[in-house]
């Protein structure tokens, strides 16, 4: 028994896992402390009144942290950071709202409903888990088995709490999905657009050859009346103007000289006999990503960095690579095997990142340029620490500073700022950059000055493409009347082209996707000919080829499978609007800006 219980131990750790996020919605997004009915001047937040303190958030935040960390190579970014505060917080803002619906429309969960859960519906994670499979397959009475064993109390309160947080969650979800339907007919056409096939031949004119430009005219009048009709279509995007200094972030010489002898010393060791493993536990000291440290793994050709690549399948079976340098730092990798385009390696990396000194002097700059800028302004600061003033325009399409990277924390300061106002120091994936707010031009529509430019572009492309259309007018009546294509494509030095086989939704190269041409080649039996087709700013007269019809018959026999999966994602589509509604109705107070400058718990992970 004991045996059995210490194989088990992990995965009752799983499930423990699992029941933390609704463990803590169902404690505290249910309010069964009653820490809600009060907020200190700490908490993050309110969700329609309920207060979310800051050791709720912190909870979330490390369990959002810690995923993302085990999802990558390498460390989490400032940038990371902040997505991961958001999506921490979002995750509670829609606990909190959905447990607010749940006790509105008053829907429980009863101790049967969660017996009958337990034993019928095992949570997903446990049912790929290896002690509960036979040949491959999830295997019901081995979980029966499991469950008839003496289980230890806390482990079978947290599973409760899973199933008490997600069985009310179901029952939310079928009734604001109940009623969605879907017919025979639009599976039919669902099935029928993705596996209809035509194959054609085609002319493409290009109107801008065929009409010189001195042959249309665009008058003003014609440009006011377009204006004023889509004026919603010119909308000019926010843009700012700011002064900035940036702080390389990136480690100096005499750091990236350590790491060269740190990965030398490190080479020599396993070259000289050390196990590699060994020597990789020594690198991997202070380092997240085990996978870099010792462990065996499979390389493909071609799916690494190019210097990796030729160093792991230039070296022998049982070699020692060169260190070799990456974003990552130094790669030293030892080649166990090499069978055509894999090899079975290990690897450790000594990253080249800021010594404590050198970061620290780094922060001190930082500490005097915020200083300095406080009382004499950017312009002076930058010139009293001798750092290099510059200058850039930034929107929120294109969030990005030369020598500083993304400054997504720096834009959204300055689409607030006052002009002439000098920020904080911000830190971005680069650098330490300040920012200060020279001008800023909000999101609006454009002028009709603004906007004649490109309208009159439009209205002469659109003008070429009509008095193409009437040039082609002779041609279009013969194709369509079955002359050959090669003829009347030859009389104005174009050619035919052919495209297919290809669905509605697949499109064509030369033809393009998803347009009038698409369409058209459609709606052809074969041997007929389209009239003029214009499409991308192109004019197509199109015959069809082939024609390969769906089977009816292959529909109706997946017909039951493709209704479940049309229904299952109507199904995500309704909740995800729910969940929308939700959130747009709700008087959410976000103080987190507030709260994260403040003093804070040391935060590990």
């Amino acid at each position: 028994m004991m045996r059995q219980m210490r194989e088990n131990t992990k995965w009752i750790m799983l499930i423990t896992a699992l029941a933390f996020v609704a463990l803590m919605v169902f404690e505290w997004g249910m309010d069964m402390t009653g820490r809600s009915t009060s907020v200190a001047a700490g908490d993050i937040g309110r969700v329609n009144g309920e207060a979310v303190s800051y050791e709720e958030w912190q909870a979330v935040y490390r369990n959002v942290y810690q995923q993302q960390q085990a999802a990558i190579d390498g460390p989490v970014t400032a940038s990371m950071t902040r997505q991961i505060e958001n999506a921490a917080w979002d995750q509670i803002v829609t606990g909190r709202l959905l447990q607010q619906e749940l006790n509105r429309r008053g829907i429980r969960v009863s101790d049967d409903e969660i017996r009958d859960a337990a034993r019928i519906a095992p949570p997903p994670e446990l049912q790929t888990a290896p002690i509960f499979q036979t040949d491959g397959q999830f295997d019901i009475n081995k979980y029966h088995q499991f469950l008839a064993q003496p289980q230890d109390p806390a482990f079978l309160m947290q599973l409760e709490a899973y199933y008490r947080d997600v069985i009310p969650r179901s029952k939310l979800f079928f009734q604001t999905t109940a009623g969605l339907s879907v017919s025979d007919g639009q599976l039919w056409r669902m099935y029928r657009d993705a596996n209809e096939t035509v194959t054609v031949e085609y002319i493409a004119y290009d109107p801008t050859t065929l009409i010189p430009v001195n042959q249309v005219s665009v008058t003003d009048q014609q440009i006011r009346e377009y204006h004023t009709a889509n004026r919603d279509d010119f909308i000019r995007p926010a843009q700012v103007t700011v002064r900035y200094v940036s702080l390389n972030r990136a480690p100096p010489p005499e750091d990236s000289t350590a790491a060269r002898a740190r990965v030398a010393e490190l080479r020599n060791a396993a070259v000289g006999g050390e196990p590699f493993q060994d020597v990789a536990q020594r690198a991997a000291e202070g380092e997240p990503n085990q996978r870099m440290y010792g462990e065996m793994f499979t390389a493909i050709r071609g799916q690494s960095t190019p210097a990796l690549d030729r160093a792991v399948f230039g070296t022998s079976a049982g070699q020692i690579t060169e260190p070799i340098l990456t974003q990552a730092g130094y790669h030293v990798v030892k080649v166990e095997s090499v069978s055509g385009d894999s090899a079975q390696v290990r690897q450790f990396v000594v990253p080249v990142t800021l010594s404590r000194a050198a970061e620290d002097r780094l922060l001190d700059l930082a500490d005097d340029l915020e200083d300095a800028a406080e009382t004499a302004g950017l312009q002076q600061a930058a010139q009293r620490l001798e750092i290099p003033l510059n200058t850039a325009e930034v929107t929120p399409a294109l969030p990005i500073l030369p020598r500083v990277g993304a400054i997504d924390e720096g834009l959204d300061w300055a689409l607030e700022a006052e002009t002439g106002s000098v920020s904080e120091v911000f830190e971005g994936p680069e650098a330490f950059y300040m920012l200060e707010l020279v001008n800023r031009r909000d999101e609006g529509p454009l002028s009709l000055e603004e906007a004649t430019p490109t309208i009159r572009a439009l209205l002469m492309r659109n003008a070429r493409i009509e008095r193409a259309a009437e040039v082609l007018s002779d041609a279009e009546r013969r194709a369509r009347a079955g002359e050959p294509l090669a003829r009347i494509a030859s009389e104005r030095n174009v050619r035919v082209a052919q495209a297919g086989p290809f669905t509605r939704g697949d499109g064509a190269p030369g033809l393009g996707r998803l347009n009038p041409a698409i369409g058209a080649a459609f709606a052809l039996q074969p041997g007929q000919t389209s009239p003029l087709i214009e499409a991308d700013g192109q004019l197509f007269l199109i015959r069809a080829v082939s024609r390969q019809e769906a089977s009816r018959s292959t529909w109706l026999a997946q017909r039951a499978a493709q209704h479940a999966r049309v229904s299952q994602a109507l199904s995500d589509t309704r909740w995800n609007q729910y969940l929308l509604a939700l959130r747009q109705e709700a008087n959410i107070i976000d103080n987190r800006a507030a709260v994260l400058r403040g003093p804070q718990p040391t935060q590990t992970f």
